[in-house]
């Protein structure tokens, strides 16, 4: 969606509209306040699907909604006349000192999304946002730009969350991270959605909702209905009313353990061509979430935080080689493969030779440190899992060789995926102090890890896997849960909370573990409060 001309016609009726907010907009506004509206989402009317925000720069972010236009017009139905839209960008909840505003349009072609990269804010500063048509207005979003390259920050804060069924439970992690009140932004590691039909998913899995739509997603509108269907969950609304996003996709947004050529749950001989499916994904990707398209499509971009930051998001699917067995030990080193494609690689290794910021954070949706797995079989040979960065070993020795080479061990990789928790440090290769921190956050509601070994067994494969791995500090596999991560110039801290059930709307949701990396030191030593 981008701003396009109006005729003037439209533009009287818009910001009459907007002016006149009293007779026309607020009267047929929900009667809630602006902070409950944004906590609680839109049950009918125009704004089913809350408003968001992400990518903030020091001068703009990008604000999104979508508007229902009429009775049937629901995501992916591409029905519906076009709307025209009024935003407005404000410094207080109230809109009595506006900074921005203006008008886009919107229609079946995009979903009936609305994206507005506003620009012209001021850096490290906190703003108010929401929109208009006609007849309605949107619940109120609190947005926060990013500090400028010259700007000195004391500290910034993040949530941290990865891999969310809709149909597996809850998002109580999402509550938790609406409700603090003191992040910068939301960092998305991936799986935002799940493509499995209703009642499929992982090993484990208990559907607590159904999916919409009830079979696998496959094409533009089986994957806008389901961004849709999450879109109208309450914490969800909430988490993206109270701070911008930052987002990359692992595999689920388009199909499991996918790769540039295809993925392992997508069949061309009935599903069509893996061309065609993953450009309908991201379209609905891209439609559906505050994101800013980079390079070829991809999620792949880096933004600055001050002095003190700089945040690079990878993406991991769109050029990546296909997966081998694990048991494939050529394969597995086998310098023609490739998880990030040559040209993110040469971007990211540039980019981390060139920064000056204090720390460097990549968020990668899959593990980068080393992860051997005890065997399956009594006596068998140690593996790895192949679909992370152990499964193109040159790729991984590449990187870390260059963090050691160009002295980068201010460097925290940030992971989902796994659904379990794990802190430690990345190892040199060859041997030497670490070069990086390595944190992984657990699954909001995906099943957790450990719960795929029956009777306590799920303890006693996280105990070998440390063992196997003495770089890594702490694991721990039976929770779900989300991550909030605290910058200073002395040290990165992690605290990983912990959702008590995935079932309930209304889980508690408590202090787990946390975990900091020392600016001096650069070394992964436990926290004992979180922060």
């Amino acid at each position: 969606m981008t701003r396009i001309p109006l005729h003037r016609r439209d533009f009287v009726k818009i910001t009459a509209a907007a002016s006149g907010a009293a007779a026309v907009g607020m009267a047929s506004a929900p009667a809630a306040h602006a902070d409950e509206a944004g906590a609680r989402g839109a049950t009918e009317g125009t704004f089913l699907h809350g408003v968001a925000s992400g990518d903030p720069l020091p001068d703009g972010v990008v604000i999104w909604t979508r508007v229902t236009p009429g009775p049937g017009c629901h995501p992916g139905s591409r029905r519906g006349p076009s709307s025209l839209v009024f935003w407005e960008v404000a410094t207080d909840p109230g809109f009595h000192r506006p900074v921005r505003a203006g008008l886009a349009r919107t229609g079946p072609e995009n979903d009936h999304t609305v994206h507005v990269d506003v620009r012209g804010l001021r850096p490290a500063t906190t703003y108010h946002y929401r929109f208009r048509t006609l007849h309605e207005r949107s619940a109120v979003g609190r947005t926060r730009t990013a500090p400028s390259g010259r700007q000195d920050i004391a500290n910034l804060r993040f949530g941290i969350a990865s891999c969310v069924s809709y149909g597996n439970g809850y998002f109580a992690g999402y509550r938790h991270l609406a409700q603090r009140g003191d992040l910068d932004a939301i960092i998305h590691l991936g799986d935002y959605i799940y493509e499995f039909a209703s009642g499929a998913g992982h090993p484990g899995s208990t559907e607590v909702r159904p999916m919409e739509p009830a079979g696998e997603c496959r094409t533009a509108a089986d994957y806008r209905a389901r961004h849709g269907q999450y879109r109208t969950d309450p914490d969800l609304q909430a988490m993206h009313a109270a701070a911008p996003i930052i987002a990359t996709w692992d595999d689920h947004e388009l199909a499991g353990d996918a790769w540039s050529g295809g993925a392992r749950d997508h069949d061309p001989a009935t599903e069509g061509t893996w061309a065609a499916r993953s450009a309908a994904a991201k379209q609905a990707y891209f439609e559906w979430l505050p994101v800013r398209p980079t390079v070829h499509g991809s999620t792949q971009r880096r933004l600055g935080f001050g002095k003190l930051l700089d945040l690079t998001m990878l993406d991991l699917r769109g050029f990546r080689s296909q997966q081998v067995d694990p048991t494939d030990t050529a394969g597995l080193d086998d310098p023609n493969r490739t998880i990030t494609g040559r040209a993110q690689m040469s971007w990211l290794k540039s980019g981390l030779a060139r920064g000056t910021a204090t720390w460097n954070l990549i968020g990668s949706s899959v593990m980068a440190a080393p992860w051997r797995l005890p065997s399956t079989q009594p006596g068998g040979p140690v593996t790895v899992n192949a679909d992370q960065w152990d499964g193109y070993r040159a790729d991984q020795s590449e990187l870390f060789t260059h963090l050691r080479d160009h002295d980068k061990r201010n460097t925290v990789f940030l992971t989902g995926d796994l659904h379990s928790s794990w802190a430690g440090e990345v190892p040199a290769p060859g041997g030497g102090a670490p070069v990086a921190a390595q944190f992984v956050v657990s699954s909001v509601t995906s099943t957790p890890f450990g719960s795929l070994f029956p009777g306590g067994a799920g303890a006693q494969i996280i105990g070998a896997i440390l063992q196997m791995n003495p770089h890594l500090q702490w694991g721990e596999a039976e929770s779900n849960g989300v991550g909030v991560l605290d910058v200073t110039k002395a040290r990165v801290q992690m605290d990983w909370y912990r959702v008590a059930d995935r079932t309930k709307p209304d889980s508690a949701v408590t202090h787990l573990k946390s975990f900091s990396v020392d600016g001096a030191t650069k070394r992964v030593t436990p926290a004992t409060t979180p922060i």
